[in-house]
């Protein structure tokens, strides 16, 4: 059977995504497409879906090539963050850290309106009454193009 029409493994795969690690911290990829080659090396079936993803970074054998070798295998260890998995993970915290702030917002603005609506219902209607007159104003000035 052709290698390239043969499925690819899980590890063939790493190995396609160590390269476009290393093509990133090389600066060869950007890392909006690093991430675009890593869902499509995942997505992967064949070695031919493989090679195109790596054709054009790098003069090294394909996946699933092995030269014969005498070094006993080795456990893959971690490494450690790339800059581009490093930016990926602090963008995903930043975003993280913001619905958290907008949670405890709406819980504290939960918690107040409890408090007036029980202290004093009439208040509450007038504030509620309020909003709702700020609120068609700013969809008026919307529509009228003020901002």
């Amino acid at each position: 059977m052709d290698r390239d029409q043969m499925r690819a493994s899980e590890s063939d795969r790493q190995v396609v995504m160590e390269r476009l690690r290393q093509a990133v911290e090389e600066g060869r990829l950007d890392v909006g497409e690093y991430q675009d080659r890593v869902d499509a090396a995942m997505r992967a079936r064949v070695y031919t879906e493989l090679d195109v993803l790596i054709s054009d970074l790098q003069q090294l054998p394909p996946p699933g090539y092995r030269e014969a070798s005498m070094e006993p295998t080795r456990e893959l260890r971690p490494q450690s963050l790339s800059k581009a998995n490093q930016q990926l993970r602090d963008s995903a915290e930043e975003r993280s850290s913001k619905w958290k702030i907008a949670g405890v917002a709406v819980a504290i603005a939960a918690a107040a309106c409890l408090v007036i609506f029980l202290l004093s219902p009439e208040l509450f209607l007038y504030i509620a009454i309020g909003v709702l007159v700020v609120l068609v104003l700013f969809v008026v000035a919307a529509f009228s193009g003020l901002f």
